[in-house]
């Protein structure tokens, strides 16, 4: 019985080690999140319901991968997204995301 539980111990650590895998949709959600992020920087900020519409458009693509289930390949999307959108056009990227103008 002893030994049973010292397997289950390691079986439970060994699994949440392996939570943090990559997706097989990795490069192409990374590579999705900053063609979406481009898409938003392209439109004309003063157009309010032109950058509703791409900032829509970007969800529903990210939304491909969570209808998978694949939430690496959502965070890779978001990761890719935001840090595109961050290095292209800071302004920008602080008034949709204000709680991350720290970082």
């Amino acid at each position: 019985m002893k030994y049973l539980v010292h397997i289950v111990a390691v079986l439970v650590l060994l699994m949440a080690g392996c939570s943090e895998k990559k997706s097989p949709f990795d490069a192409e959600a990374r590579d999705s999140g900053m063609r979406a992020a481009a898409a938003l920087i392209a439109v004309d900020h003063t157009d309010t319901i032109a950058m509703e519409r791409a900032v829509m458009d970007a969800k529903a693509k990210q939304s491909v991968y969570a209808l998978k289930r694949d939430s690496a390949a959502v965070r890779a999307f978001d990761e890719a997204f935001r840090s595109y959108l961050k290095e292209k056009d800071r302004p920008l990227y602080n008034s949709i995301f204000p709680a991350d103008k720290k970082k």
